[in-house]
């Protein structure tokens, strides 16, 4: 719109300029007398008689009609005057065998239609805008909305699933609890009494992994983050996945180099989602890495962030497939065991956004390392 009003200020005023130029020249070669000037300008005649002018002339314009006329040629010279009071005038001037002859046009007339063209077009570029805007959220609505329709239909699946879910895992938890009450008053050996108590604390963490569904789906403001200690959760999580690695022959640790500098490394999460992104990384490392290699897990603080690093021993990552990794339904290639989706970093990802921070993968020549990076909470709350 405003290349058009531009454009169109331009093709106007340079055809105003052109007619009045050709009139002004027109006159000043046609006229015999001061009597009957184009409406808008005067005529001034110089000849052995002195100087006669059309009435009305502006007095402020002697003095330059006068030095024009000392330089007066044989061809029409048009010229811009402005007097003191900040009026403006074109006036043609032309040498001839009787004389000089002088016509003064007025430009109040062509600006003030000017003035007038340009408020004309501001309206209109005012009413196109508002028009155009009301349009484009129309439109914009219209495109939105089978995308509002398709979010609205996802978290109300993530929603209904994980509610449905609460049943079976509550009457799991309990009958979880009575086993491992009887197991715990047993005689069985103490690795068997341990195995029933970490039954127990893995059916609690599937109550909190559901729970932070529920919450993730819900479209009203999260629940205000708290302060958790990024490296008890991930010990927590170290702890979780041992029986996992044993079992795919992988050796699971946790370097406790950060600890002791810096105590409980604290970043303000949902302990629920922080501990389902954990376990993802702890789990898609095992998965990479072949039986007799090493996964490690790590913290340590930065000025502003704290960074959880899992690092592997496995075959690292290919450059090229690196930015699809955090895409759904990627996994990377096949992997042997059980059935893998490429929804584990997408997830990992995904909460990682949601606290602020992010997912990198900081190495991928010897082995794979990824490290969630979460903005640093404003007191370590050491000893909460």
């Amino acid at each position: 719109m405003l290349l058009l009003v531009v454009l169109v200020t331009v093709i106007v005023v340079r055809g105003q300029t052109a007619s009045a130029n050709a009139l002004l020249r027109t006159t000043a070669a046609t006229a015999d007398d001061v009597g009957d000037p184009p409406a808008g300008t005067w005529l001034a005649l110089t000849g052995s008689n002195g100087t006669t002018a059309s009435p009305g002339l502006p007095n402020d314009l002697n003095g330059s009609l006068a030095r024009l006329r000392r330089t007066a040629v044989s061809h029409v010279i048009l010229t811009e005057v402005r007097t003191a009071d900040g009026d403006e005038f074109r006036v043609a001037t032309l040498r001839r065998t009787r004389g000089t002859v002088q016509v003064v046009q007025d430009l109040a007339a062509e600006h003030a239609e000017r003035n007038r063209l340009l408020k004309a077009m501001a309206v209109a570029s005012a009413l196109a805008l508002t028009f155009a805007l009301l349009l484009g959220l129309l439109l914009a609505r219209r495109a939105v909305r089978p995308f509002a329709r398709a979010l609205a239909l996802q978290r109300a699946f993530v929603a209904d699933a994980s509610h449905e879910l609460r049943t079976p895992l509550t009457l799991l938890s309990t009958r979880a609890q009575l086993l491992d009450a009887a197991v715990q008053s047993s005689s069985l050996p103490d690795q068997v009494r341990a195995d029933s108590t970490a039954v127990v604390s893995d059916v609690h963490l599937l109550g909190e992994v559901l729970e932070d569904l529920l919450v993730a789906a819900d479209p009203r403001p999260e629940p205000a983050l708290t302060p958790v200690g990024l490296d008890t959760v991930a010990r927590d999580g170290v702890a979780s996945a041992l029986a996992h690695a044993q079992t795919a022959g992988v050796e699971l640790r946790f370097a406790d180099a950060a600890r002791s500098e810096a105590g409980e490394l604290h970043v303000r999460a949902a302990a629920a989602a922080l501990r389902r992104a954990i376990l993802a990384l702890i789990d898609n490392a095992i998965d990479h890495t072949p039986p007799g290699g090493q996964v490690i897990v790590s913290c340590r603080r930065t000025r502003q962030t704290v960074v959880l690093a899992v690092s592997d021993t496995g075959p690292g990552v290919d450059p090229a497939k690196a930015p699809d990794l955090f895409r759904r339904f990627h996994s990377g290639g096949q992997r042997a065991g059980r059935a893998h989706y490429g929804l584990g970093l997408a997830l990992t990802h995904d909460v990682a956004n949601r606290l602020g921070g992010q997912l990198r993968l900081a190495e991928s020549r010897v082995g794979a390392t990824f490290e969630l990076v979460l903005p640093a909470a404003d007191s370590r709350l050491t000893g909460s």
